[in-house]
């Protein structure tokens, strides 16, 4: 089923390198052929200028955590008709067309000169047809897919969560976290799959970035290698290995000395809102201190272990503490809301300069302490199953 798709759905990607190719000189051309443009408006009746619509063609961006590109526009005046839009682009990339604010939109990707679009704008769903262009058809697969599977594992870890809230059996525990694994396991193999099986680089490199999420360092290595030997030569290939190997780097275990059973230092940085928060604010509750950073593959595939954890034993007396590497606000408000991350979260927005790294002395992330109640840390480097299996043991 075809879905409303906005452009926030093409941006939750952790690698925002892709590859391009040329397509025939002077851009690319849209024809779209509309009916019921009226009915779009009536759906909507706070819809400026009932009675018109416009429509966007907009180009993502990748690689800048910039807000997507009108490239070109048109007004749909009457509720039947066609009109004309062009990319002036040469290189391939990821579009969509946008319907007045967001009120429908699809994706598109310019890997011919000519694409026809069919659109029936009284409905919220399946309401358009792509001709002329392979790859946007794909795309729009793609998201099917990935949404379908997405929304499988949002359903195992609610189900996981919710047995563990009722203080369900063990065997019906191992069994929905068997699910959950199993989910996981469904979306990483089609991913595979359709990286092997789009002749479509731009689609490749996209899928890509999706696995980088969910896939182990080694799976994520042995995809990149097959993609060089299927697209040789392709210029975008070396920066994207380049991200991997900084991203692994990053992953592997902290150096110096161990953290356990000295006082946590204080620090304090902005929230997302400006507010400066102290480590020593949350003095008499157990506390996690996590060290993460948007742009962070390891650290995004961990995030799912902390959100059970945070969801497991925020009521005995736990929270977290986010504490993030980040440059670009955006980008880090955009990673806490996507990952479901509720807790509170700090940021000097200084990267590797970050007052964190200097006073806890951490060389990789994602990099954790757990604090007593006294301000001791009892734990660090928590990671998957050990993050529950020491909460239980100091909560429970």
């Amino acid at each position: 089923m075809r879905k409303k798709y906005i452009a926030t759905h093409l941006f939750f990607a952790v690698l925002l390198i892709f590859a391009c190719k040329q397509t025939p000189k002077n851009g690319f051309e849209v024809n779209l052929s509309y009916t019921n443009a009226n009915k779009l408006t009536e759906a909507n009746p706070g819809f400026p200028g009932t009675g018109a619509v416009w429509v966007y063609l907009e180009e993502i961006v990748y690689g800048k955590d910039q807000p997507p590109v009108v490239v070109d526009s048109a007004k749909l005046s009457g509720s039947t008709g066609n009109v004309g839009l062009t990319g002036r682009e040469e290189k391939e990339g990821i579009y969509e067309l946008v319907f007045g604010q967001n009120l429908l939109a699809l994706p598109l990707i310019n890997d011919v000169r000519k694409i026809s679009i069919q659109a029936d704008l009284s409905k919220k769903s399946d309401f358009y047809t792509v001709t002329g262009s392979e790859a946007s058809k794909q795309l729009e697969e793609l998201l099917d897919n990935v949404g379908r599977k997405n929304n499988e594992i949002e359903r195992s870890f609610n189900m996981l969560d919710s047995l563990r809230k009722s203080n369900a059996s063990d065997s019906l525990l191992l069994a929905a976290n068997t699910e959950k694994d199993k989910s996981i396991g469904q979306l990483n193999d089609y991913l595979k799959s359709f990286m092997q099986s789009t002749p479509n680089a731009t689609l490749a490199f996209l899928s890509l970035s999706w696995a980088s999420r969910s896939f182990s360092p080694d799976q994520l290595d042995t995809a990149l290698k097959n993609l060089k030997v299927k697209f040789p030569g392709n210029p975008q290939l070396a920066d994207i290995e380049k991200n991997n190997k900084a991203q692994q780097q990053a992953a592997q275990p902290s150096a110096g000395d161990s953290w356990v059973g000295k006082s946590v230092p204080d620090l304090s940085l902005p929230d997302v809102n400006g507010k400066k928060i102290s480590i020593s604010s949350f003095r008499g509750k157990y506390l996690l201190i996590d060290f993460w950073a948007s742009w962070c593959g390891p650290c995004r595939m961990e995030n799912p272990n902390v959100v059970e954890a945070y969801k497991t034993f925020k009521n005995k007396n736990f929270t977290i503490l986010g504490v993030s590497l980040d440059k670009d606000k955006d980008s880090w408000k955009k990673a806490i809301v996507q990952d479901h991350l509720t807790w509170t979260h700090i940021s000097d927005l200084k990267y590797w300069n970050s007052q964190a790294v200097e006073i806890f002395g951490f060389q990789g992330i994602p990099f954790n302490v757990l604090v007593d109640p006294s301000g001791k840390v009892i734990a660090q480097e928590l990671r998957g199953n050990d993050l529950e299996n020491k909460l239980k043991e100091v909560l429970d």
